[in-house]
């Protein structure tokens, strides 16, 4: 991961709330908020919108809401939100289909990510190349070489269109030229219901959507998609390492508000989303989800989605992933 990519993961400081204005302190919220999860409920984007909205609503006096509006990779929630009134009342916490990668595989789409006010990167989770535990290879080298030398025996899965795991499959099989056909579900558990038993082989996606295959045996890991090794799997070695060279893989998640949504307003929910993620149950729980706490400041998110919408842009027209 490029250093200034890392310049955002951590915990930033505190922004002061002393210099937001009386009126904007005090009236609002005054009713309860609408955290819109554009996903299916039970995956990472769900687990981390209710930490945050349990977190949240503590902090304000107010609920804060889940609503999970699921579909089309995460556009069904993201155009709700980028067309609900920019009053501090619905806000959004989602992966990078809405701010970088989207915009490159929907021919029509009816937002765009600027339609939105970034407020906090929330937290970072490594994707991992997992198989199904009856494949007969025991490393990347072995798979990609069995995958040639069997052209139709290997079916990859992934929680949808665009999702993360479709784009880090596809990437993988750009970078090594193994054939592998990628399956789309809807959502992440019955994704992990056909590996786990054997319907398709092999996935590359967040290791905390199969923990309890991975403790049963059922999932093996092959190599995780970090640059370095993760320290709770010393052993299992990063695709870069295992041969597929400059392979990076991961997900992030992050708050935002309605673009014109009031500063003030901004400046608040991510002063109290940045304590949440200094709570030690918080950065516990994240950690129990093998994730790293990111933070900082609106501007931070910004710039982070410049980023990252650049170098996803360059993949998918490389890999020449598109959704109709």
């Amino acid at each position: 991961m490029r250093s200034s990519r890392r310049a955002v993961l951590g915990v930033f400081a505190l922004t002061a709330l002393g210099a937001l204005p009386t009126w904007a302190q005090s009236t609002w919220p005054d009713k309860p908020v609408r955290l819109v999860v554009p996903w299916a409920p039970g995956g990472i984007t769900d687990i981390l919108g209710r930490v945050m909205a349990q977190k949240l609503g503590a902090s304000f006096g107010q609920p804060f809401v889940v609503d999970n509006k699921g579909g089309a990779s995460g556009n069904i929630g993201a155009e709700y939100v980028a067309k609900a009134s920019a009053d501090g009342y619905t806000l959004m916490l989602t992966n990078p289909g809405a701010f970088a990668t989207n915009q490159y595989l929907y021919r029509d789409m009816k937002y765009r990510p600027d339609d939105f006010a970034p407020i906090i990167l929330i937290a970072q989770f490594p994707n991992a190349l997992m198989i199904h535990k009856d494949l007969p290879v025991k490393s990347v080298a072995e798979l990609i070489d069995y995958a040639k030398k069997n052209p139709t025996a290997l079916n990859g899965g992934s929680s949808g269109a665009g999702s993360s795991g479709h784009l880090s499959l596809e990437m993988f099989k750009s970078m090594t030229g193994a054939p592998v056909q990628n399956i789309f579900y809807k959502g992440a558990a019955p994704t992990k219901t056909d590996l786990a038993s054997g319907r398709i082989q092999m996935v590359i996606d967040n290791i905390p959507g199969y923990m309890s295959e991975l403790q049963s045996g059922a999932v093996r890991l092959l190599a995780v998609g970090t640059r370095k090794r993760l320290s709770s799997y010393p052993d299992t070695p990063t695709l870069d390492e295992a041969g597929v060279k400059g392979y990076e893989s991961s997900v992030w998640y992050a708050m935002a508000a309605p673009k014109g949504t009031s500063s003030s307003i901004i400046q608040r929910v991510n002063a109290a989303a940045q304590a949440a993620l200094q709570a030690p149950d918080v950065q516990e729980r994240i950690k129990q989800l093998q994730g790293i706490v990111m933070g900082g400041a609106p501007g931070d998110a910004s710039r982070f989605f410049a980023e990252e919408s650049q170098r996803w842009k360059g993949i998918i027209e490389k890999t020449g992933a598109k959704i109709e």
